[in-house]
């Protein structure tokens, strides 16, 4: 009866082993399969069911859809500021069209007319048409149409509907620029020294020209004064 009885002892104890063994294979199997890249050689190869019913051929391409995703999610220029009118109110600088008004020298308001300003004033414009955004949309992306074409030099230039759009607005700034310019004369010779030759006075005087141009251009509107020279004597 011992004899049996170890006999059966080694017996399970060899089933325990051998079932500890191919419990080790199968599991560095399933590892294999699942970690290893399909170029290595295996038995079979696991395929995956996607909701959209597309397969992606490798991880890059998961990240570029999800690149692209975010990319064309994100609101164009014209998306963000315009619909089917302009707001000038929700303008930030820089997302008009800029107009240099030229540098002037103007007589300050201080007695004997000893003191003098050298000023040179760019004003920045919200464009009259919502296409305008349209189109700088397709100049950044490189789809803008070419309508034209200009001649510097002697040789000729293409010019996409974007240029044709600005050269056009600052034509007709140009045309009223000396009522502009009247006007900022005007109130810069009627300030003191003391007035503007401080940071709080320069920005007082920037908020006076935006109202003044928009007073006297009724179908413009200034969005920001920009100063590129400001040299007080």
């Amino acid at each position: 009866m011992k004899k049996i009885a170890g006999t059966g002892k080694k017996i399970m104890t060899g089933v325990f082993y051998l079932a500890a063994l191919v419990t080790m294979i199968t599991n560095g199997l399933l590892v294999y399969l699942v970690l290893a890249p399909d170029s290595f050689p295996k038995p079979f190869y696991l395929t995956y069911q996607y909701p959209s019913g597309e397969v992606p051929n490798s991880a890059a391409d998961v990240s570029n859809t999800e690149h692209t995703t975010n990319v064309e999610s994100e609101p164009s220029i014209s998306e963000q500021v315009v619909s089917t009118t302009i707001n000038p109110e929700v303008l930030s600088p820089g997302q008009g069209i800029t107009v240099d008004t030229g540098v002037m020298i103007i007589n300050l308001a201080d007695p004997g007319g000893r003191r003098y300003i050298k000023v040179n004033i760019v004003l920045e414009f919200a464009p009259t048409d919502p296409e305008y955004y349209t189109l700088m949309d397709e100049e950044l992306n490189g789809t803008g149409e070419e309508e034209g074409s200009s001649s510097h030099g002697g040789e000729e230039e293409t010019v996409s509907a974007f240029e044709t759009y600005v050269n056009e607005f600052k034509t007709q700034i140009s045309n009223v620029l000396f009522a502009i310019n009247d006007s900022l004369i005007t109130l810069i010779s009627s300030k003191s020294y003391e007035e503007i030759n401080t940071v709080e006075g320069k920005e007082a005087l920037r908020q006076e020209v935006a109202e003044l141009v928009n007073n006297r251009l009724p179908n413009y509107h200034v969005i920001q004064v920009y100063f590129t020279e400001f040299v007080v004597q």
